[in-house]
């Protein structure tokens, strides 16, 4: 488990909590901000909580689509969960998730 006890006393290391995927990536890549909003519509919400709440990167190239979750079990929600929405929301053909 992570210890933020070690970061005490350093003055260049600091903990933040990370915000959630949608204002991040509207924040930091927003020409995705669109197919998000989309996904969202297509998705349950339970379904969208779950499957990206702990995204690590996100990144569209031509029809491909790069996702780097959290770990295995997130990797396994996307991949049973949200294909085919994921494809209709970013209009890809390629999905890779790696997690």
């Amino acid at each position: 488990m992570f210890d933020k006890n070690h970061l005490t006393g350093n003055g260049h290391l600091s903990a933040e909590s990370a915000d959630a995927f949608e204002v991040r990536m509207v924040r930091e890549k927003p020409e995705l901000a669109e197919g998000i909003r989309r996904l969202q519509e297509l998705l349950e919400p339970e379904v969208y909580k779950r499957a990206f709440s702990n995204i690590q990167t996100f990144n569209k190239r031509g029809e491909a689509l790069l996702i780097v979750s959290g770990g295995i079990m997130q990797r396994t929600f996307l991949e049973r969960d949200c294909i085919p929405a994921l494809k209709e929301a970013f209009g890809v053909k390629r999905i890779q998730i790696i997690g």
